[in-house]
């Protein structure tokens, strides 16, 4: 083409033609549908108030004495969490101490269960010789008036009723093995069963 043919065209027409084709459908992105555009406006439109309404507690908070006492308060919020979880573990760790002393021993019968301590013993189960005996030594302990023996019973309780030194080590040695995890020993049995006749003796007297 020459540089007449150029010059021959008129500028202002160029732009508007340009316009058109820039302007026209082909050069546009397709409108994509919206269908919850008007739902989320008019949820917008409603909760704006409440927006506005924690305003000045949001700003209260973000700065100065308000941080200050947020972070207290969060403080405050895990430091609650954390008692209930202990509380709760502790709960439950003492229903665990009160049921224990009923697994595998079904007798209420204390001469029973001395029979089935000794078995225990002779077979090399010393844990369970000790779990029976200090069963029967309730049991014991109960008919002679001196607790009133009931499943939920802890040794501290009959410790606490009693005052008997002899008790509280047995006490100390079942709670060691029962729920400490503490491997029993022949001294332990051994002593069970010399501790167990002073404790009745004791709780009898008058």
């Amino acid at each position: 083409m020459s540089g007449r043919a150029f010059e021959s065209v008129d500028p202002e027409a160029a732009r508007r033609a340009a316009r058109d084709i820039v302007g026209s459908r082909r050069f546009r992105p397709e409108e994509v549908p919206k269908p919850l555009e008007g739902v989320l406006r008019w949820l917008g439109d409603r909760l704006a108030p409440i927006g506005r309404l924690f305003e000045p507690i949001i700003d209260f908070f973000s700065e100065g004495v308000g941080r200050i006492l947020l972070v207290v308060l969060i403080a405050a919020v895990v430091a609650l969490i954390a008692y209930r979880l202990s509380r709760s573990r502790t709960t439950s760790a003492a229903r665990h101490r009160r049921h224990s002393i009923r697994q595998g021993e079904t007798s209420l019968d204390p001469d029973q269960l001395e029979r089935d301590a000794a078995v225990a013993e002779a077979a090399g189960a010393l844990d369970r010789a000790i779990r029976f005996r200090f069963r029967a030594g309730l049991l014991r302990l109960d008919r002679a008036g001196a607790i009133s023996y009931r499943p939920s019973l802890t040794s501290s309780q009959v410790a606490r009723s009693l005052r008997s030194r002899d008790f509280e080590e047995l006490a100390a040695t079942f709670d060691a093995i029962a729920y400490g995890g503490r491997p029993a020993d022949a001294t332990d049995v051994a002593d069970a069963r010399e501790r167990w006749p002073r404790v009745l003796t004791e709780a009898r007297r008058p």
